[in-house]
């Protein structure tokens, strides 16, 4: 288990944008959401940033357990649905959440 103190340093901070387009050559409706890495507001371990890196953006999209019910917004990413090896105690597998982002207090 990871300690508080690095948790507080490792926080991926994230923008979720919609855009919807029509396209009359095709005759299509376009719908496109974006994961846009805040920078300065985040810090440490980009838990999306590894994942696609590692596994691809189509893997790291499925993992992202509540994507779909996300508004446009500011989240904050975090980790759930730990599964642990038996044999080590090492976390194996796992999902992502987007959870609301607050500003800190100060």
């Amino acid at each position: 288990m990871r300690n508080t103190e690095q948790e507080a340093k490792d926080r991926q901070v994230v923008r979720l944008t919609t855009y919807c387009f029509y396209d009359k050559k095709k005759s299509a409706l376009h719908i496109r959401r974006s994961l846009t890495t805040l920078r300065r507001k985040s810090s440490g371990y980009q838990l999306i940033e590894e994942e696609c890196s590692a596994t691809g953006a189509d893997d790291t999209v499925k993992i992202i357990t509540n994507l779909s019910e996300c508004k446009d917004g500011i989240y904050v990413v975090v980790t759930c649905n730990e599964k642990r090896d038996y044999e080590t105690g090492y976390i194996d597998s796992y999902d992502f959440k987007l959870i609301p982002f607050e500003e800190p207090t100060q």
